[in-house]
């Protein structure tokens, strides 16, 4: 798993002058803790990029790189790279001259398929083992597609990532990292995981977020398709270190993108609330939902509207409900509600790949979060089985509600 010392020591000098921008070969020393020393945070870019994001890849490095002189000297930037070539680990620094620095690693030696659970579980292991922290944040990379089957209608399904296992652009998959998978690893390590920002489409469902319940304490996600060049990591990555909570790190995310042709809608959800939230839609989906009413959804908000031959829709949760309910059972869901969704911010319009034009955000119903519904028909029927599988669908009252 490890490699030979020299091995490392040989990409320590190598690429330490490319990234700090001197040209005379001297070695400056890293400004943050060192082997063995506990740090207070740690952030962790994961970015499985062995598809058609690769060359995405290659632009948030450099991003990256300017926002090397933002890390403290009492915290550490990790970044792991799996594109078209060898998967590589760099740690990011502001070094003892105040200029930004690194030093990169190879822990696999061999190519790996990046998007299987544990190679994911022995990275952390090879930094964590070596370089522990009190905090970790996690940032997850790749394509997404939140509780779905990734791609429609295969194995896997709650997953993130793509990796193609032939270091090439395409987007085939041998393996994604199933969201159950992600939640029992990240319970097992020595640190507390604070923020996990996934930049994949998607994500920000009520299906994964409560999978994720006990794992971290916030989740930063989108629950519609983001753009290509995903967060500006130059302001966004020095957000984890300067600021506790979500709300900064999402301000600097959608300024980005506030005058671009691309858009963005991101929401913050306290994993932890959503076990309440569970108990309170599970009432009301036992009253207003049940296998035996018919309801047709179409004219909800959703994240994916319009795309029944292809996904089901991404319908708002927000949106759902305040439909149904009514208005005194609609404020008592929505107080909880509001202690899982806790911030959302939305460029007031994104562009959707999937369907080949604008989506707009509803900001008199949206809430930023996702949740599948049940429904009768053929096009349903692989959606609803794969639904029951799903942690959310017990503890929301589906199953009881005879789906």
């Amino acid at each position: 798993m490890r490699i030979p010392p020299a091995l490392v020591l040989f990409a320590f000098f190598s690429l330490l002058c490319s990234c700090s921008g001197g040209d005379t070969g001297e070695v400056v020393r890293p400004d943050v803790p060192g082997k063995g020393v506990m740090a207070k945070r740690t952030l962790l870019v994961y970015m499985m990029a062995e598809n058609s994001l690769s060359s995405y890849a290659s632009s948030d490095l450099l991003e990256i790189t300017k926002a090397a002189v933002s890390v403290p000297s009492d915290c550490r930037l990790f970044v792991y790279v799996d594109d078209v070539s060898h998967p590589y680990l760099t740690q990011f620094f502001c070094n003892s001259e105040g200029e930004g620095s690194c030093m990169t690693y190879i822990p696999f030696e061999n190519d790996v398929c990046s998007s299987d659970i544990t190679v994911f579980s022995d990275l952390l292991d090879y930094i964590l083992d070596d370089y522990p922290t009190e905090v970790l944040d996690l940032v997850m990379w790749s394509h997404g597609n939140g509780w779905l089957r990734a791609p429609l209608k295969s194995s896997p399904q709650r997953s993130i990532g793509i990796d193609n296992g032939k270091n090439t652009y395409s987007n085939s998959i041998t393996r994604t990292i199933e969201i159950e998978e992600l939640a029992e690893v990240l319970k097992k390590l020595p640190a507390r995981v604070d923020r996990i920002l996934f930049d994949a489409c998607f994500m920000q469902c009520a299906e994964v977020a409560y999978a994720l319940r006990g794992v971290a304490d916030w989740i930063i996600a989108s629950p519609a398709e983001i753009p290509a060049d995903g967060a500006p990591y130059e302001t966004v990555a020095p957000a984890f270190f300067s600021t506790d909570g979500p709300d900064v790190i999402m301000d600097s995310y959608l300024r980005a993108y506030e005058h671009s042709s691309s858009g963005v809608v991101l929401s913050a959800i306290k994993p932890a609330a959503m076990i309440a939230l569970a108990d309170a839609t599970s009432y009301y989906v036992n009253k207003y939902f049940p296998r035996d009413k018919k309801r047709e959804y179409i004219d909800a908000f959703a994240y994916l509207p319009g795309g029944a031959e292809r996904y089901t829709c991404y319908y708002d949760a927000n949106a759902v409900m305040s439909k149904y309910l009514t208005d005194e059972e609609f404020a008592l869901w929505r107080n909880e509600l509001d202690k899982a969704v806790v911030y959302t911010v939305s460029s007031g319009a994104w562009y959707s790949g999937v369907i080949g034009r604008f989506l707009s955000y509803d900001v008199s119903s949206g809430c930023g979060m996702s949740m599948y519904m049940p429904q009768e028909g053929d096009l349903n029927i692989d959606f609803n089985r794969d639904f029951a599988t799903t942690e959310w669908y017990y503890a929301a009252g589906w199953k009881l509600a005879g789906w």
